[in-house]
Parts: structure tokens; C-alpha cells; sequence
């Protein structure tokens, strides 16, 4: 078994996912299947690359190609979740969600100082 490394996008596509997931009372697994699932699944998926894209500032591309979509697929979910955002309830849910996201994954590589 590999360590987790944060610095991988695809250990961060799955910690994104793990968190979206337990906040919306999903399974992990459902959020990165390459399966058509439910419509709640698919926007926990969708909520999952708008927090890799904004939260860590993946590019599409990359967020694309660790949750196996096309490049525009993963543009209209970020799409979506941004129009979402009108709703202050959902504005404040999503942003807690990437400050959580964020403070887990050091994005420079550089150790943290306590």
C-alpha cells in the first residue's frame, strides 16, 4: 500500500471527495466512480472538483484527469456549483468545506510551523 501524499492529485482528489462525501452523507466510492449514479452522487462529485479547482487551484485538466471526465465536463459541474453560490446557506457551507480542504494539503510543499 502507498503512503498518502497530498501533493499527488489524486490523493487530493480523494481526500476532496472523502470530505464532500461525509458531509453530504455519501460513501466516498460514489463520488469517484467513473458510474452514472444518483443526482445527489453526481453533485457531490461536482462539488468535490470545484473544491480541487478553487480550494487548491487544480486546473480542469488535471482535476479532469484524476476523476476521469473530460475537461468540460469538470468546467459545467464547477459551472454549476458556482451558480449555487447565489444561496448564502450554500456559499457559507461550500466555504467552509474548501477551508477545511485547504488546511489538510500544503500546497507549497513547504513544511508547516508550529
Amino acid at each position: 500500500m502507498q503512503d498518502f501524499d497530498p501533493q499527488k492529485d489524486e490523493d487530493r482528489a480523494y481526500l476532496a471527495a472523502a470530505l464532500t462525501a461525509y458531509a453530504l452523507g455519501l460513501k466516498t466510492e460514489a463520488i469517484l466512480s467513473r458510474q452514472r449514479r444518483s443526482p445527489a452522487e453526481a453533485r457531490g462529485r461536482q462539488i468535490a472538483m470545484y473544491l480541487l479547482r478553487t480550494a487548491l487551484g487544480m486546473s480542469l485538466s488535471r482535476v479532469a484527469r484524476v476523476f476521469n471526465r473530460d475537461r468540460t465536463t469538470v468546467a459545467h459541474g464547477c459551472n454549476q456549483i458556482e451558480d449555487c453560490r447565489d444561496d448564502p446557506d450554500f456559499d457559507l457551507w461550500i466555504e467552509q468545506l474548501s477551508v477545511g480542504l485547504s488546511s489538510v494539503v500544503v500546497l507549497d510543499g513547504a513544511p508547516v510551523e508550529v
